[in-house]
């Protein structure tokens, strides 16, 4: 509680408080409701219906001054409490402070009065401490902190004492003189006035001492108890004041002992013993007097300074209300002289942001007790949000408890925006608003350092633009700035946000390209993909040069960025020599540092692209290779891809199927291989052929949400069996989700498709799907083929598969046979049947339908 007593310790909160009392303006006319309960000496209604006592006549000076008007509404102290909190009186005199009240009602900062209270007995009392209660009955005022603070003590002291609840305490001390209580709980004032009419004497039992405030509802009426404030400050630091007068005029004077026969010296005594005190009273007014002007010019002196320095300076107490606030801080919120003193910064400021970042600095200052320093950005009702150095210090009352937060609030933000402004002018182009050189280099080193930790590969690459001085050169230097302007955004616009476009000199700009991928070939063709886009980027769209339209070029190096054996030095020489490689073959292109990635990218470039547009023509069809039992009979066929580039001849499945399979073309490619393998079974069975056909399905492919649906459509739409379609899939599948692919493979299964294991033998080891997947058949891959009879490993191998298939009931086909050793190996160890160049090479389907007419034709001849 001695922190509430803190606007009296300052040197600046007493004279700023003086200084609004002179200087503040005529309030607007008030009415207040003001509950009075009866408690002289401190307050009570007086005959012509004002309020009177101590507190009754300082709220009168006080409402005289501010020109208020005053109704009173008498009540009981608990009836006056009621109506306070539920706003239907504006003010209550005589509350005493506790954290509770101070949380439920709206309360000034400087005490109205100070007192403690103290246990009245009669005269014939035996009561020295708080123990002598055992036994007694005490009066006390019903609601009052002396009720709490009785109840709470006895309790805890296991004192059994009776506390007996009056409405006011003269019926207290009524009861004691009448004996029908022991004792009575008063504050000094009353108590001091009753003690004597009563007949009643003051034991040595004293606690709880009390601070007496004006109590208003919660958040109503906040100028009413500034205003409170600014007087009782100015009184209380002025001896001979309104405010002590009315004090002293409510002191009862002791009761003198009569004067014995030794009066007259006693007097004379009194007398010399009062001029002396009168000669040291005038010299200590003296002093007083020189003092007070000294600290009156030192205050006005210190006020001066705050309110000229270039920084915002306050002081809020422990609630967080301003008790003092230079005139740079009110400036900045707005609000003019004196206004701030008594409020919140919650009730100046709308910005939630702000207000926690001011909450959470005074915070620390509590919890710590110590001085801190930090940047903190404000936004006033009325402008634009500003950032300050901000140091917050705590303020200590003589005993070293906390009392005040004091805050000195620099405004930093030109110098923030200037700083800004030079790291911007030291990383960035002007012209373009992209990074610098400096700022290029930079990211290299972090992506060569990432590189050499294990991190995806990136690249760089260098941009020159084709002819771009002669833009210069012809239009001036405006237009060629407007170009390069134009440059940037494109460059911006073609990759991601993750990597960084620079402008590395006048018409030269580097692109940083981020985690292409864990291989070499991976990370160029990602590369070459960006670069690409960047080269059409930049020539696609003409540029409008004096209302022409003119297209620019560019010259573009493309180097990895690996890590092993680099440093920004030798990449940004790979990458210049790369652009000048392509400056000498007519520019517009991209050129690789790399010869070999160069040759491997641009032959992926163009797979990709015309293999798109090969799929659906001549150029691309399914060769059929057919299968052979034991008898010679054909037993079935596998169609497999083969693709005659117009002018760069046979390309290998090995090439273009991995391409379909990462760029999605896979789905196009399967959907029309199962349209071509559906027409060769049509024709087949017009030759009179029923056997079934084999057709690669690649996991990616067989994953896919509407495959199943598109295999069901494309039989029905062709008219065809699904037993006559055989899947293979390869053992690499099953190790990606085993549920998922064996789901899949049942659902195709009701379609009446069977599945074969392809390349059986060298993939996937755990053998348990054999049993749980709908398959019809083994194919024994032919690097296990091609080393029997003569390799013990591998006959080993074989025989174990066929073995198990003929356990599993599933069919086994060999592949890769080509010689008569290997054939009679096979059908000796009951192989179903066989496929490799010994027995037939893959063919265009019509050269098998020849085949199989002309075998139909023979057969016929033969039995004729």
């Amino acid at each position: 509680m001695a922190s509430r007593d803190r606007p009296h310790r300052g040197i600046l909160v007493p004279a700023l408080a003086l200084c609004l009392g002179m200087h503040a303006s005529i309030a607007h006319a008030l009415t207040l409701d003001v509950g009075i309960y009866d408690q002289k000496p401190d307050v009570y209604i007086a005959r012509d219906g004002r309020p009177a006592g101590i507190l009754g006549e300082l709220l009168n000076e006080i409402a005289r001054r501010e020109g208020w008007t005053i109704r009173t509404q008498a009540c009981t102290w608990e009836q006056c409490m009621r109506l306070l909190a539920d706003g239907k009186i504006d003010l209550l005199p005589d509350v005493y402070y506790t954290p509770e009240r101070a949380q439920a009602f709206g309360l000034h900062h400087v005490p109205a009065m100070h007192s403690w209270s103290q246990v009245y007995a009669r005269t014939d009392h035996a009561l020295r401490s708080i123990e002598d209660l055992r036994g007694h009955s005490i009066a006390v005022l019903a609601g009052s902190t002396q009720q709490d603070y009785l109840k709470s003590t006895l309790s805890g002291l296991k004192i059994d004492a009776r506390a007996d609840a009056v409405q006011n305490l003269e019926i207290g001390f009524q009861r004691v003189q009448s004996k029908l209580d022991d004792a009575v709980a008063a504050d000094f004032y009353v108590g001091e006035l009753f003690a004597q009419q009563y007949n009643l004497v003051a034991t040595p039992i004293i606690f709880q001492p009390t601070q007496a405030f004006y109590a208003a509802p919660k958040g109503r009426h906040p100028e009413v108890l500034a205003a409170i404030d600014r007087h009782l400050s100015a009184w209380q630091a002025k001896p001979g004041s309104f405010y002590y007068r009315t004090l002293d005029s409510w002191r009862l004077p002791r009761t003198q002992s009569l004067l014995s026969r030794y009066g007259t010296w006693i007097v004379t005594g009194l007398s010399g013993l009062l001029a002396l005190t009168l000669i040291i009273t005038l010299a200590l007014r003296i002093q007083l007097g020189r003092q007070r002007r000294l600290l009156r010019r030192t205050e006005r002196r210190l006020g001066a300074i705050l309110d000229a320095i270039d920084a915002s300076v306050s002081i809020k107490d422990l609630d967080r209300r301003y008790t003092f606030a230079n005139r740079k801080h009110e400036e900045f919120l707005g609000l003019d002289e004196g206004r701030l003193i008594g409020l919140r910064d919650d009730e100046v400021l709308a910005d939630a942001d702000s207000l926690a970042n001011i909450r959470r600095g005074d915070q620390a200052v509590i919890e710590s007790r110590e001085r801190s320093v930090s940047q903190v950005t404000v936004r006033p009702r009325n402008g634009e949000p500003r950032t300050f150095l901000t140091i917050k210090a705590p303020m200590r009352a003589p005993d070293g408890a906390l009392e005040a937060i004091c805050t000195v609030a620099t405004d930093i933000t030109e110098r923030l925006r200037a700083e800004e402004t030079a790291h911007h002018l030291a990383v960035y182009d002007t012209l373009t608003g992209l990074p610098n050189r400096r700022t290029a280099l930079a990211h290299l080193a972090q992506m060569l350092e990432s590189a050499r930790q294990g991190r995806p590969i990136g690249a760089l690459l260098l941009i020159d633009l084709d002819g771009f001085k002669r833009i210069n050169d012809m239009h001036g230097h405006g237009t060629g700035d407007e170009v390069l302007r134009g440059i940037a955004d494109r460059l911006r616009a073609s990759v991601r946000d993750r990597d960084l476009v620079s402008r590395v000199s006048a018409d030269e700009f580097i692109v940083l390209l981020n985690g292409l991928g864990d291989h070499i070939s991976d990370a160029a063709r990602n590369a070459m993909h960006v670069a690409e886009k960047i080269r059409l980027a930049i020539c696609n769209s003409a540029f409008s040069i004096q209302d022409k339209p003119a297209y620019v070029t560019g010259s573009i190096g493309l180097t990895l960025i690996q890590g092993e054996g680099q440093t920004s030095d030798t990449v940004m020489r790979e990458a210049d020599m790369a652009t000048h490689r392509a400056k000498q073959h007519g520019g517009n292109q991209v050129t690789f540092y790399e010869r070999g990635l160069q040759s491997e990218v641009e032959q992926r470039l163009w797979l990709e692209h015309d293999l798109l547009q090969a799929i659906g023509t001549p150029n691309l069809t399914l060769h059929v290779q057919p299968q052979f039992g034991r008898d010679g009979r054909v037993t079935g066929g596998e169609l497999l891809a083969r693709w005659n580039h117009p002018t760069r001849g046979a390309v290998s499945p090995a090439l273009f199927i991995p391409i379909a399979e990462e760029t999605g073309l896979i789905g196009l490619l399967g959907s029309w291989s199962l349209r071509f393998a559906c027409d060769a079974l049509l024709a087949l069975q017009e030759a009179g052929e029923t056997y079934p056909l084999s057709l690669n399905v690649s996991p990616r492919r067989l994953m896919e949400p509407q495959f199943i649906e598109s295999v069901r459509d494309t039989l029905a739409n062709k008219g065809i069996p699904g037993n006559r379609l055989i899947f293979e899939i390869t053992e690499g599948v099953l190790i990606q989700d085993m549920q998922a692919v064996a789901q899949r493979m049942q659902a195709l299964s009701r379609l009446g498709i069977r599945f074969s294991i392809d390349d059986f033998g060298t993939g996937y080891s755990n053998l348990a799907y054999l049993k749980r997947l709908p398959l019809y058949e083994l194919k024994i891959d032919k690097s296990l083929v091609q080393d029997i009879p003569n390799d013990s490993d591998s006959i080993a191998i074989v025989q174990l598969i066929l073995a198990m298939a003929d356990q599993l009931n599933l069919r086994v086909v060999a592949e890769g046979v080509e010689t008569e050793s290997q054939s009679r190996f096979l059908f000796e160890h009951d192989c179903h049947a066989l496929q490799g160049y010994l027995l037939a090479r893959p063919m265009p389907l019509e050269a098998w339908l020849d085949v199989v007419r002309t075998r139909r034709r023979s057969a016929t001849g033969a039995a004729g």
